[in-house]
């Protein structure tokens, strides 16, 4: 399905909670987005070995498949300049998956500890970068 153009002139906005809208874009702009940012999916990246993200993991998830029973490490390269409010989600099915990080910190949401986690079979979690050097994680059998 091809790219579509959106542009602050054409764009519709979307309702909040009250008579407020939110422009899709900002006016002046145009922004090319793909039929799966417009249905809100996200793209996964199958990976059967360790692996260490890169800018175009940005919005995507990273999945482990139930093909590969191992045990794997999936890391989050600091030296990456992801923007803040960058997000990787992460999938695993099988095993163990250890969601690890380079240089900066990353926090495990509600504790606030930091350090590499353990991704349960099954589980489900997301990084966030939520300022220069700094992630927030969280999800389902994330320990």
């Amino acid at each position: 399905m091809p790219d579509l153009a959106v542009s602050a002139l054409t764009a519709h906005t979307a309702p909040l909670d009250g008579p407020e809208h939110v422009p899709l874009v900002q006016a002046g702009t145009t922004k090319r987005i793909s039929a799966a940012e417009l249905i809100g999916t996200i793209p996964l990246n199958s990976q059967t070995a360790n692996y260490t993200t890169v800018l175009a993991d940005i919005g995507h998830g990273i999945l482990h498949p139930s093909t590969d029973n191992n045990p794997r490490t999936f890391t989050i390269d600091g030296a990456v300049a992801y923007p803040v409010g960058t997000t990787i989600s992460f999938f695993n099915r099988v095993n163990t998956v250890t969601i690890a990080i380079t240089t900066d910190t990353m926090y495990l949401a509600g504790s606030g500890t930091t350090g590499s986690r353990t991704l349960a079979v099954h589980g489900i979690a997301s990084a966030t970068k939520v300022a220069s050097g700094q992630w927030m994680i969280s999800g389902v059998g994330l320990t």
